[in-house]
């Protein structure tokens, strides 16, 4: 071997010693820090469970495990896999024996550089480096290379991983049950792994009224209890477990105001069992038993549900033929409130909708008591004697399921007959629906539902018999006055009310006094219904009398009224009738000069709010200007009073000026329905003609919309903006500004509103003229007639 080789072979083999302490230092670190988690996690483990009972959370040992991996693969890559597979250069290792090694005397540190530069010497220098390599090799080949290790971090990691591993494997040997324990816990992730090794245990059941009814949590611990009843919780100690001494309850509610949690202890009432009551409880609640080393590990539920209640009851009824009701018969009736009101001799299906599903019902009342569970296809009834409360059992035969599939609705067949008490008397052993029932009965229904929960109060529902009275007929006379035209078209509105349905309807009316009663019909008749409106069709929502066909004359009286029958064929039929109504015939000439002076008082109106709505505009600029002063004065301490002054003027001018607009608006939608009216007059009475309508139309009622539906809300908003920047303290002046522009467009739109009105007056005074032209010519050929019969027969005297 030549000194070279022998050289490479010393580095060669402290490199190869390197990596096997590397490996072992690692490998034994490693086992320790295993061992070292093994009994944090044992700890821990033991520490939770005494101080809570519990098992630790599944996550929590899953997160322990992925540590304890993570841990281990981390150690490994560090302690071993980096070091152990990290590259040593020969010069590195050289350093490493100069180091420990003085005598070397940097000779083999040189050699092994030289080594590495052979092929850029001269022949001088190789022969140099050839003597040097030699003297290298010698020294080294004298060398104990195991001298260059510390092998006391090694010894340290060899006991500690020794002490740990020996003492997990005699806790193994000798508690083997708290090793699996450890392994069912952290390896296998069961969740009852300290059920094994529990002294005690508990099982917990509810009681609920009424007779304290036992109810068990269902297999996912929750029980479903009724909002705001009480709940007695009651904890039995198992059989051949340890009876605890106390039990405590822990509880944690969730309502809107946020999470709640409390403690109590619980009552003994006998050696292995305990209650508590938690009253009136209206929240869910999450329950824990505590006692001895028991305690339930998942939390027993509490779910508060809404008891079941009747939501609605509607009646299929089957009236009696007198009533006329039979195009009613396919429709439900809805019970408002606890009592409805049927002809005696009604046969219906009560129908009762609840809010839960339904396992059983009862249903009671001073004569019998009614009980039926979901899915039978009979029924208990139990007859009550009013006299001696003596019962009797009867069998009730159901043509099918009372209660739906979905259980949310159930049914009953009665029958209202007049004589039910002596029916009811007469029944045997057995009978079917529908059972009689008398008149005003009143019935208790109670409900249970899937949840097994009772309805905490019976509904109620009267059903009274009831007798048939006269149609009610109400009727308004619309878009007419007491005076009207020998044209008019009288629009009639209103409805006709009656206990069975209206059968027949029709307009009486009478021309003078003592003139016999005349009939027309209405254009459309009812046919049974309860409520019958008068109107023509949808679109035209009244009926209306044509007075033209009368033939009638300036001066005659026309009396009008609605008139109605039922369809009682028992005792009846009753007549009613709605208000009289007595209109005078005038010409046309006449009703246009009553309506002009209506539109005259109505321009006057609106002529006074043109007028304040202008004042209020003036106002609004001498407030500009006293809010341009106060801006200048604000700051300045000699001019507060003065301020103070001006705020206060400001801010009453804001409050004034909403009042006043908003008065005004008022006023104007009034004016606005005082010119429909008009028009509805003026077209009822037949005296409307193109230009009239145009005029109103176009001229008055089209720009009055658009100022109160429009203009009025734009400068009320102004003003409130004004108010609301005064109430902050801003600068008004800019929003007192846009209020007066909105002011001045509605003052804008009212001038020419007004110039219509005052046009129409032109126009209207104008034909009164015409009129009492036509009157006066009218007169001067009577006169002009009278004279002629006069001379007349003067002359045949002669």
């Amino acid at each position: 071997m030549t000194e070279q080789q022998q050289i490479l072979s010393i580095l060669g083999r402290l490199r190869s010693r390197i990596r096997t302490y590397v490996l072992l230092e690692g490998v034994t670190a490693v086992v320790a820090v295993l061992c070292l988690l093994f009994w944090i996690t044992f700890g821990l483990d033991l520490v939770h469970f005494g101080i809570r009972k519990l098992e630790l959370p599944g996550w929590f040992r899953t997160l322990c495990l992925l540590g304890m991996a993570g841990v281990t693969i981390a150690s490994l890559v560090s302690w071993v896999g980096l070091r152990f597979f990290r590259g040593f250069r020969s010069r590195a290792l050289a350093l490493v024996l100069e180091r420990r090694f003085p005598e070397l005397d940097d000779r083999f540190i040189t050699a092994v550089e030289l080594m590495e530069r052979q092929s850029e010497q001269t022949p001088l220098q190789a022969a140099m480096s050839q003597r040097t390599i030699r003297q290298a090799s010698d020294l080294a080949a004298k060398l104990e290379l195991g001298e260059v290790f510390n092998f006391g971090p090694l010894r340290r990691n060899l006991i500690a991983a020794a002490v740990l591993v020996t003492s997990v494997l005699i806790f193994g040997i000798t508690n083997a049950d708290a090793m699996g324990r450890w392994l069912n816990a952290f390896v296998l992730g069961r969740a009852d792994y300290w059920e094994p090794f529990r002294q005690s245990e508990m099982s917990v059941h509810a009681l609920t009224q009424p007779g304290d009814r036992r109810r068990e949590f269902a297999d996912d611990g929750t029980l479903k209890h009724p909002r705001g009843s009480d709940l007695t919780l009651v904890a039995v100690s198992g059989e051949g477990k340890l009876p605890p001494e106390k039990v405590t309850l822990q509880f944690v509610s969730f309502g809107g105001s946020g999470t709640q949690r409390g403690r109590v202890t619980m009552n003994s009432s006998g050696s292995s069992e305990f209650r508590h009551t938690l009253s009136r409880v209206i929240d869910d609640h999450h329950l824990w038993v505590t006692g001895g080393d028991f305690v339930n590990r998942t939390p027993y539920r509490i779910l508060i549900v809404d008891p079941p209640r009747v939501d609605q009851i509607q009646l299929r009824c089957d009236y009696p033929t007198y009533t006329g009701k039979d195009s009613l018969e396919d429709k439900l009736v809805d019970v408002v409130g606890t009592q409805v009101s049927l002809p005696v001799g009604t046969q219906f299906d009560m129908l009762a909708t609840v809010n839960k599903p339904l396992a059983e019902f009862h249903v009671r009342s001073a004569r019998f008591e009614l009980s039926y569970r979901s899915g039978e296809s009979t029924a208990q009834l139990v007859l009550i004697d009013p006299e001696t409360e003596a019962k009797r059992v009867v069998t009730v035969t159901a043509a099918g399921d009372l209660v739906t599939s979905e259980g949310t609705q159930f049914q009953l067949p009665f029958r209202l007959a007049p004589n039910g008490d002596a029916e009811l008397d007469s029944i045997g052993d057995e009978t079917t629906f529908p059972l009689p029932l008398p008149p005003d009965t009143g019935l208790q229904l109670t409900l249970r539902d899937t949840d097994d929960i009772d309805s905490p109060d019976p509904a109620i529902l009267l059903v009274n018999g009831i007798v048939d009275l006269e149609p009610v007929v109400d009727s308004r006379l619309k878009g007419v006055t007491a005076v009207i035209t020998r044209g008019a078209s009288i629009p009639v509105e209103g409805k006709i009310l009656d206990d069975y349905g209206v059968n027949r309807a029709w307009f009486g009316y009478r021309i003078d006094q003592g003139a016999e009663e005349r009939v027309r019909e209405l254009s459309q008749q009812p046919s049974g219904q309860r409520e019958f409106p008068l109107q023509i069709s949808t679109d035209e929502p009244v009926e209306r009398f044509a007075v033209l066909p009368l033939e009638l004359k300036e001066g005659q009286v026309l009396t009008l009224g609605v008139f109605a029958e039922d369809g009682d064929t028992l005792t009846g039929p009753h007549v009613g009738h709605g208000e009289m109504f007595t209109f005078t015939i005038v010409s046309k000439d006449e009703l246009l000069a009553r309506l002009y002076d209506r539109e005259v008082n109505l321009r006057l109106r609106f002529e006074q709010i043109r007028e304040e709505v202008g004042d209020l505009r003036t106002s609004l600029d001498s407030h500009i200007e006293m809010s341009q002063e106060r801006t200048q004065l604000r700051g300045d301490a000699q001019n507060r009073e003065k301020t103070d002054q001006l705020n206060v003027a400001i801010a009453a001018f804001a409050e004034r000026a909403l009042h006043q607009l908003r008065k005004n608006h008022t006023e104007s939608r009034a004016i606005e329905i005082g010119f429909r009216e008009l028009r509805e007059e003026i077209v009822n009475n037949r005296v409307d003609t193109k230009e009239i309508l145009d005029r109103i139309d176009g001229g008055v009622l089209a720009p009055m919309s658009i100022l109160n539906e429009e203009e009025f809300g734009t400068a009320d908003e102004g003003f409130g903006n004004f108010r609301l920047v005064n109430e902050r303290q801003g600068e008004t002046t800019p929003a007192m500004q846009t209020a007066g522009v909105a002011l001045d467009a509605m003052l804008a739109r009212m001038d020419r509103i007004l110039a219509e009105m005052k046009d129409r007056g032109t126009f209207n005074e104008l034909m009164q003229q015409l009129q009492l032209l036509i009157e006066n010519e009218q007169k001067l050929i009577e006169e002009t007639e009278k004279k002629r019969n006069e001379s007349f027969f003067n002359n045949l005297g002669n």
